[in-house]
């Protein structure tokens, strides 16, 4: 589809014959012959006589400057063409993960795909790899943990870098602690930038809290009152527990607080399934973006007019040299 920005230019293509119908005279101030009977000898001859000293184009010359103008003014008048209504959808929601890198998470009692046994914090690799695939056009940041919290990751739709920083994760690179407080308020602190409705905080953990500033349950209301959801995960075999064995309680108590909901993971086919439960409780909301394209088209009959200028200025060249020889 064709439209002008600016149609209301076409109107000035009256303006040469308002300019033809305007008295104007040409007065020369060099000497001329005067003759008084000219009216006679035109009257002879069938001219009839010009009272201006403009001479009159040729009826290919008016055409030609017709259509000159008109080419003008059409680049004026900035034509567009608008392409195919084009649509978009933005995610309205904004997921944060946080990741428990105590010691205890280097605790063999998950298996991989082939039954191999893993640590946890390979665990949650595996199964937050497949997670940020399925994340396809959100805003994913990434929260670590240990002795205090720091952000790995802001908002990003980089999946790719998402998961080049998880890769570099290793167990204790952050304190043998665990600041599940402090995870939380530092969470709380990203998103009070954000401009989406749907804020979802997923906290993983296999121990209690042992080093934060902030308690995890006055963080967590912290929480509430900036509408964060958070979904706790507690990690590993409660058998393996060891010297800070896990505070599911807690954990618990911060999900009902902030609005979202407690799972306990064994093994990695339960740490694979609660990001399936957390899809279905918490499906992602989109906003639908349509957009039409525009491309200017002024400059091509800007061009064809100065061609046009061109070509017959190379033919008046020519007439004139020829007329010479």
């Amino acid at each position: 589809m064709f439209e002008f920005t600016y149609p209301w230019v076409f109107l000035l293509v009256v303006l040469p014959l308002i300019i033809n119908r305007l008295p104007l005279y040409y007065y020369s101030k060099r000497a001329a012959l005067r003759i008084s009977f000219k009216e006679d000898i035109d009257a002879v001859n069938g001219v009839k006589s010009e009272i201006s000293g403009i001479s009159r184009a040729s009826r290919f010359q008016k055409i030609f400057s017709w259509i000159i103008l008109l080419l003008v003014l059409t680049a004026l008048a900035k034509p567009l063409y608008i392409g195919e209504p084009l649509s978009q959808e933005i995610s309205q929601r904004e997921v944060l993960v946080s990741v428990d890198l105590s010691g205890s998470m280097a605790t063999k009692d998950f298996k991989d795909k082939n039954g191999t046994l893993i640590n946890r914090l390979d665990a949650v690799k595996m199964v937050l790899y497949d997670f940020f695939k399925q994340r396809e056009g959100e805003k994913i940041g990434l929260i670590l943990f240990g002795n205090a919290a720091f952000v790995q990751a802001p908002f990003t739709q980089d999946l790719n870098a998402l998961e080049h920083l998880l890769s570099e994760l290793k167990v204790g690179m952050a304190g043998p602690q665990t600041a599940i407080g402090d995870s939380i308020g530092l969470a709380v602190k990203m998103f009070q930038d954000s401009n989406v409705s749907d804020r979802m905080l997923i906290v993983m953990s296999d121990g209690d809290d042992t080093g934060s500033k902030v308690p995890p349950l006055t963080a967590a209301k912290l929480a509430a009152k900036h509408d964060v959801n958070i979904f706790t995960i507690a990690m590993g075999d409660p058998k393996n527990a060891g010297e800070h064995p896990i505070d599911t309680e807690t954990l618990k108590e911060i999900a009902k607080i902030t609005g979202g909901k407690f799972y306990y993971a064994w093994n990695s086919e339960e740490l694979t399934d609660i990001y399936t439960q957390i899809d279905k409780l918490k499906p992602k909301e989109v906003k639908e973006i349509t957009h039409r394209p525009k491309f200017d088209l002024f400059r091509y009959p800007l061009m064809l007019a100065l061609l046009m200028l061109l070509g017959y200025g190379f033919v008046l060249y020519w007439q004139s040299r020829k007329d010479e020889v």
